[in-house]
This record gives C-alpha cells, structure tokens and sequence, in this order.
C-alpha cells in the first residue's frame, strides 16, 4: 500500500490568486479526496501546511522542513500538493527540494494536472524547471504590481500602511482610505513638541508621560507606559506630523532568507534616492504641529547632536558614532533577565561598567529595578560557574547517562506487532470467505490496516545506534579543556560559548548583598552539539539546573 503525504501553502501577500490555492484547509480536503481516489493511505501526522509564508522562502517554513527531514526518514512514498507554486516560488531552491525528493525515491504529485512530475527525462526536468521559474516571475511581478498601486495611493493621499499614533484610518470607499486626525492622540503628539522645544530630552519626556499614565502608540501588556526614548524620537522626526506626506523612503529587501535562529522574515528594509520618494504639498487637514513649533523643535535637536558629536573628539558632524552595546558585553544583549519586568540587562561603560535593567533605562517608569550589577565581577562569577560546573566532570559524567538512557532500539517489538496485525487481518479476511458478512468485519480489517501502515512508517525510521560511551567521553573531556581554555582568552567566542552551554540567568528580585550574585540558570547540553552526529543519537536531552555561585 502506497503511503501519502500532503504539503499545502498559502502566502498572505496573495490576493489574486484562485481560491483554492488561498486556503491551506481546501488545498488539503482535495488533496485527501485524490489520495483517496488513488487507494492510497494518508498515514497520521503526514499532512504539513505553512499558512502565511512566502513561496520564496524554504529555511524559515517550518512544515516544509519537516516534510523533507521525514522524507529523509522514509516516512511515506509520495507528496502530494496543489501546483507547484504552492511547494515553492523561488525557482532555484524549488528544483534542488524535488531533486531531493526524488532521489530519496520519493513520487511527486500534483493533483491539479492529475500527473506526477518527472524529473528523471530531459523533457520532463526542463518543464518543471519553467513552471517553477515562471512561479517566480509571477512572485515578482506581483511584487512591481503591489508597490506601483501602493505608489498611486500615496500620490492621491490615500493611506498605504498602517494606524498612525495621532489619526484614525477612515474608509471612504473600497480600497481607500484617509487619515482623520485624532484629536486625544493628537494632543499628546504637541504636548512632545512643546516640551522638546522647551529644552526636554526624549528621556524625560518619556519619564513624564508614563507618569501620567498618557495612552502610547504600543501599550506593552496592557499597560499605558509603553512609551520609550526611541518612540518619542520618532515622533519628533515624522512628517506626517507637519501635514507633510512623504512615501517611499525604504523599500522592502526580498529573497535573503534569514535562516531559523535569525526569524523567519525574508525581507529587511533598504533606503532608496530620494528623488524616487513621492512628496505631497503640506495638508492642512493631517497638520498636528505648526511650522513654528516644529522648526523650533528641529533646531533643538540640531544643536544637541553637533554639542554630542563635538564631545566624541571629531567636531562638528564628523565625529564617530560609538558602537551599539547589545551582545557587546558578555552577559549583555539577553543574558541577565530581570526578575521585576522580565526584560534583559545591558552593558554600560560609563559612569561605572554595570550592568543595568535594559528597560528601566530606556523605557522610564516602566521598571523600578535599580539593580546596577559590577561588570567585572558579574563576567567571573559566571565564567566560574562555567569551569567548575558546566565544563566538569560531573556535568559531562550526567550528559553520559543522559545518553545511556535515551530510546532503545524497538525494531524487534514493533516488527512483532506488525506480524500480529498482519495475521489479524488474514484470519479477519478468512471469515469473510466463510460466510461472516463483509459489513461486519470491515471496520476491524481498516483499522489493522492503518495500525500496520502507521507501524511500517515507524520501522522505516532510522534506529538509534548503540552510543559509543567511552569515545564519546574522551570527545567530551577533550572539548572541555578546549572551552575552558577560549572562555578567558577571546572574549568574542565566550559570549558564543557561553549562549551555547547556558540558558538566561535570572536575577533574584533582592539581593541579600551587593558585593556578589546568585542567579539561576538552564544548563544546555551544548557540550554535545556536533558530537552527537558523530557519536550517538539523542532525541531530546534534559537540561539541568545548577545556581551559580559567588
């Protein structure tokens, strides 16, 4: 019995493509209906649909990676899918996943021509090879076409994007709609200006309005001090403000796929020239600030940056920013987690080298922990910890009997089993020749049948090999001594080592003392990453949970 699988996709930047390729729930009742036609079987678990994701994209779609690593396993004889730009639209990459397929011995199958592909003649790989290239030309055209019609929009005032912190979205007809100041929103937005002109700092202003509880553009939580140094900088730079209608400024950066531990979005944003920008003449109707006020405001903050980048020693416009600090330090950029608001710890150099709540800092009011961790010590506390516990051992002692107690190998039982149901359903068969009536004994022999088929998919995955404890101990011991010897003389590879072997250290909410830490940390079995492919098989190791110490 051929046993099926079925890969659905839908993209929500499509809108004009056929219904049926709009929802993954379609695309997977008609395929069921054509592995049915076919008498094959759909074994449980084999149904894998990305809702939402691009076609370009292959690293970042999590059921089609699913989908080839159980290919790799055997795990059924064909897939079946709605055209093949549902499987994916970035031609390259598209022709490499049914190669793959193929050469695992696997059909491919496409129920809206009723055919399944081939790959294996000149004729049949080169028309693939085009509908798939012609999958992505219509991706991209699609594309041009959506950025043209947006561009249209803005040239006629119309909204392109999303709510803005100061006006409502008013639909006026299908397709179209304007903004409308908001008069509550739009009070805060001058209560900025006013104060940025008077000589505040976005700090401050910050400060004040989560004070005062004012509604903010992204409330986190549910909470109304959701208002940071950033957002009130960019409420002080937003044309929109100044009734001014600017488009086109950045446009969307496709086909770079992050990859899994990066997000899964493929399109980052890239300036453009600005004579390609769509201006409109100041709108009276969307102006929230008065020239006055706002050139006021844009002189207060020309005059604070040349004063900050004269400090930096280059004078003028020409001094060096200096360097972004998140992940610079080796517990900063989400290594230390605050136990008041739950945020990260960042690195600051002066008045002190501390560590800080990152929140409280750049979102005021939002987080009364004052916690200021010594940066020096923090760093040896934690590579001690490091040397003494995560790279001992003990702790390598433990990851072995992790190891040794992982799953075993069941061939022998689920062969037995198979074998059983096997002779279930021949006796089951049996009685139908002698006269029980096949309605009776219908259901029973399906359900065998399905039992087997799910058996047989599970006999078809790979078996854990017996682990090699004794080389593997010697790997482990070996990469040890490596580590600890790297944490302490790059500092650039510990801060990697380090996400590696440890999860976030949690803070406690009051220290007993100043002078020291405790924290509770997830210890990771990353001593193992690499050596598991070489030496054993893990399916899902434990982590353990050690304190650090002062």
């Amino acid at each position: 019995m051929i046993s099926a699988a079925i890969y659905a996709r839908k993209s929500n930047e499509q809108n004009d493509v056929a219904e049926e390729q709009k929802s993954v729930n379609r695309q997977i009742d008609d395929a069921r209906a054509f592995i049915l036609a076919k008498g094959w079987t759909l074994a449980e678990g084999q149904v894998y649909s990305d809702d939402g994701v691009s076609g370009a994209l292959f690293t970042n779609r999590p059921a089609f990676q699913r989908l080839m690593h159980d290919a790799a396993a055997r795990a059924f004889d064909c897939v079946v899918f709605y055209d093949l730009d549902r499987f994916g639209r970035n031609a390259r990459q598209t022709m490499h996943a049914l190669n793959t397929l193929a050469d695992l011995g696997i059909a491919i199958w496409d129920y809206s021509t009723g055919q399944a592909l081939d790959l294996d003649s000149f004729e049949g790989e080169t028309m693939t090879f085009m509908k798939a290239r012609f999958a992505q030309q219509e991706r991209d055209q699609g594309r041009k076409r959506t950025r043209d019609s947006m561009r249209r929009k803005a040239s006629q005032g119309l909204v392109t994007g999303g709510k803005v912190f100061g006006y409502d979205n008013h639909r006026v007809a299908k397709g179209q709609t304007i903004r409308v100041r908001n008069e509550a929103e739009a009070r805060i937005v001058r209560e900025i200006y006013t104060r940025a002109a008077a000589g505040e700092g976005a700090f401050t202003i910050a400060e004040f309005l989560n004070r005062t509880g004012e509604a903010s553009p992204r409330a986190q939580l549910g909470r109304p001090n959701g208002w940071s140094v950033s957002t009130v900088r960019e409420v002080l730079k937003r044309p929109l403000y100044r009734g001014e209608v600017l488009w086109g400024k950045t446009a969307s950066r496709y086909g770079r796929e992050l990859g899994p531990d990066r997000g899964t979005r493929e399109k980052g944003q890239r300036p453009t020239p600005p004579e390609t920008w769509t201006r409109l003449e100041a709108n009276d109707a969307l102006r929230i600030i008065d020239p006055d006020l706002a050139a006021a405001v844009d002189a207060r903050r020309l005059d604070r940056r040349t004063r900050y980048l004269a400090s930096l020693g280059g004078g003028g416009t020409t001094g060096r920013m200096p360097e972004k600090a998140h992940g610079k330090y080796l517990l900063s950029g989400g290594m230390l987690v605050c136990p008041t608001c739950g945020g990260p710890f960042e690195g600051l150099r002066y008045p002190r080298q501390e560590y800080v709540c990152s929140t409280r800092r750049r979102k005021p009011g939002a987080c009364t922990n004052k916690m200021a961790v010594p940066m020096a010590y923090a760093d040896e506390v934690v590579l001690d910890m490091l040397e003494g516990e995560t790279l001992s051992r003990k702790f390598i002692e433990e990851l072995l009997s992790l190891v040794e107690q992982g799953e075993v190998d069941d061939s022998a039982r689920v062969t037995a089993d198979r074998d059983r149901l096997r002779g279930e359903v021949a006796n089951l068969v049996q009685s139908i020749a002698m006269g029980v009536s096949r309605d009776t004994v219908a259901a029973d022999i399906r359900d065998r049948e399905a039992e087997i088929a799910r058996l047989e998919v599970r006999l078809r995955t790979p078996r854990r090999a017996a682990p090699k404890i004794e080389e593997l101990r010697e790997a482990l011991n070996q990469r040890a001594e490596e580590w600890k010897a790297t944490l302490r003389a790059e500092p650039k590879v510990a801060r990697l080592l380090i996400r590696r072997l440890i999860g976030p250290l949690l803070l406690p909410q009051d220290s007993p003392r100043p002078d020291f830490i405790e924290a509770v940390a997830e210890v990771k079995t990353g001593l193992l990453d690499g050596l598991d492919e070489k030496y054993i098989w893990v399916s899902s190791p434990r982590g353990i949970e050690p304190r650090s110490r002062p």
